[in-house]
């Protein structure tokens, strides 16, 4: 009787330390790998801004900031510093869902105008990637600590479209990358912020 008791005990035991080791981590292991894929896309997007202005031709590979001036919808607004830790990955959630939208016509566009610049296409889908794994970690973060993930994105994806004038959809490529480029660096200040706080 006394031994069943004991091995109960353990399996008790054991139990406790495997939730204790595997559950209660998750949220900041997810928080440690969404700030290294933002540190990835903080380094990568200025060579991927540089490859692809070169790749457009004149008067885009001189980068010259007044010929990317065009309306671009649906791109995430607003600074992401000094906000309340679950609002902050809540905006950052979305931020990163409606810029993986523009970079996939991005791709699109470069597909249709530049198909053997492999370079620059690879870049960008290595940029895709990165950017879903960091949605799919900011996905399970929001799930754990707030038990809530917007659903719904400040403009819907039938806003964020391809212009037909070839022109026009080399503008706001640069303008996306552009702004996705300031955008990244305010993720990786906020899960620097973050990761301070959860240590």
């Amino acid at each position: 009787m006394e031994l069943g008791a004991g091995i109960l005990h353990i399996l008790l035991l054991f139990s406790l330390s495997c939730f204790n080791t595997s559950a209660v981590p998750v949220p900041n292991i997810r928080m440690n790998m969404s700030y290294n894929l933002a540190i990835e896309l903080n380094n990568s997007t200025p060579a991927v801004l540089r490859l692809y202005l070169s790749a457009q031709g004149p008067p885009f590979d001189r980068d010259n900031a007044r010929t990317c001036k065009v309306e671009v919808k649906c791109l995430p607004k607003g600074h992401l510093a000094n906000m309340e830790e679950n609002e902050m990955l809540k905006k950052i959630y979305i931020g990163v869902q409606q810029f993986e939208l523009h970079l996939k016509n991005i791709v699109v566009q470069q597909k249709n105008m530049n198909p053997l610049k492999k370079t620059l296409l690879n870049r960008l889908e290595n940029t895709r990637t990165h950017l879903s794994s960091l949605q799919s970690n900011l996905y399970d973060i929001l799930h754990t600590r707030v038990g809530h993930v917007p659903r719904d994105l400040n403009c819907s994806p039938e806003h964020i479209n391809i212009p037909e004038n070839l022109f026009t959809q080399k503008q706001q490529g640069c303008i996306i990358l552009r702004e996705f480029k300031q955008y990244i660096k305010q993720v990786l200040k906020s899960f620097h912020h973050l990761l301070r706080n959860v240590h």
